[in-house]
């Protein structure tokens, strides 16, 4: 692991949980979601115990998070029938993607969305299918659900955003089933789902409330939400625009073209820059801390009412990012001199992020097509697994949706792939294999 940018908050956060315990988390925050913190702690703790590093033991850690999700994602592949040849090769790719392999080898939060985003997918489904059931299973199926929702939540404060969106197109859906019980099922569900989600973040606001005087579940949404927008609404001319563009694909792409002087205000720092430059002067202007963070959000509202097309236009674009995962230079692990050697070679770097990037594209687009010719069979009360892929779709959407109104960085968009995967081998198997 090299320990760099945000890994060095998470093992400090990890070491403050593991040395001083919540009471210190909780008085100087608010601070990162605390999921990833914890199981860092953990490891901390073991390592100590044992007089031993906690690097060793958190790679541990996370290389079993993989196999978990290894195994989900042959749970979900079994559910669609998919072929076992094809079953083996996207688990194999699963465990041996470098950009995949780099996440479970660094100190950064994403390795440990993998089995909960599985697990959100698997227990909509489940839930889908229980709406022709028993009241009491639905009920225990919207508590798990719930929880799954929250602890992912606790990992990335983003899904504050994605649940309810996800819950109420999960309800609409439904009513396309035409059957007065399967919809009151589901909305109960979703009240349920919702009740226990809210209740639980609230408690956590309340406890940053209690301890820091900041209601609220993070520390950094506000300001990265201001220097996204303010970015977006600058003046576009066509240098800036075609920079964008080349953006998409990845910094340095960009670079290669452009310059890095061009290519900087797409970034980040960018970003960070103007966010903190905002937060510096509100509270040079004396506002309180809850103060600065609601004039932040207002003061972004206010940006995008300047110039909406534009903004709509840019996120659209950003979340087309979402597409360019693989890589072998993500960074944040040092490697033996020889994967060093071949994870820089330009056709293997080059080549192997394009290919699984028009992958992605095409197969999604396949399925997007496919599901609405099937829409007539695919909206009934009935097991029908074309409805997982449903959901799976559903969720990349919301989710590609809310991160592009942030920044997209490539680490960012590693969360769904198992569910880019998994739909990559139902379309595999469907054009080469059926036999319809």
């Amino acid at each position: 692991m090299v320990i760099d940018c945000d890994a060095i908050g998470y093992e400090s956060l990890g070491k403050m949980l593991a040395e001083k315990g919540w009471s210190e988390y909780f008085l100087t925050g608010p601070n990162r979601e605390p999921f990833y913190p914890l199981l860092v702690s953990v490891s901390m703790r073991i390592g100590a115990f044992f007089s031993f590093s906690y690097q060793p033991i958190q790679v541990l850690l996370q290389l079993s998070i993989l196999f978990i999700a290894q195994l989900m994602t042959l749970r979900i592949l079994r559910l669609l029938n998919i072929n076992d040849w094809i079953s083996a090769f996207t688990i194999l790719y699963l465990g041996f993607s470098p950009a995949i392999l780099n996440s479970a080898l660094s100190l950064f939060s994403e390795i440990s969305t993998y089995p909960l985003i599985l697990a959100i997918i698997l227990l909509s489904y489940r839930s889908w299918i229980s709406f022709s059931g028993r009241k009491r299973k639905i009920a225990l199926l919207a508590i798990a659900s719930g929880l799954a929702f929250f602890i992912t939540t606790l990992n990335k404060a983003i899904f504050e955003i994605i649940t309810p969106a996800f819950t109420i197109m999960f309800f609409l859906s439904t009513l396309l089933v035409r059957s007065r019980r399967f919809v009151l099922n589901a909305l109960m569900y979703a009240v349920v789902l919702l009740c226990v989600f809210y209740a639980l973040i609230t408690g956590y606001k309340f406890t940053n409330k209690a301890f820091n005087n900041n209601f609220a579940l993070t520390n950094r949404g506000d300001f990265l939400t201001y220097g996204t927008v303010a970015r977006r609404v600058e003046p576009l001319t066509a240098g800036r625009f075609l920079a964008a563009l080349a953006y998409i694909p990845g910094e340095g792409v960009c670079r290669d073209i452009f310059g890095e002087e061009k290519c900087f205000f797409w970034s980040f720092k960018k970003s960070d820059e103007l966010g903190k430059a905002k937060v510096k002067a509100l509270r040079e202007s004396g506002l309180r801390a809850e103060e600065v963070n609601k004039e932040i959000i207002r003061s972004a509202f206010k940006k995008i009412l300047d110039n909406p097309a534009q903004y709509v236009l840019l996120w659209f674009m950003e979340g087309l990012k979402m597409f360019f995962w693989e890589s072998t230079q993500i960074g944040f692990v040092s490697y033996p001199a020889v994967l060093t050697k071949l994870f820089g070679w330009v056709p293997l770097k080059d080549g192997l992020r394009l290919l699984m990037s028009v992958l992605t594209f095409v197969t999604l687009a396949y399925l997007a097509v496919f599901l609405f010719r099937e829409r007539r069979n695919l909206f009934k009360p009935q097991k029908n697994s074309h409805i997982l892929l449903f959901l799976s779709v559903l969720f990349i959407i919301l989710f590609n949706a809310a991160y592009a109104v942030f920044l997209i960085l490539p680490r960012y968009v590693l969360s769904v792939v198992p569910l880019y995967l998994y739909i990559c081998a139902f379309v595999i198997q469907k054009i080469f294999l059926s036999r319809d």
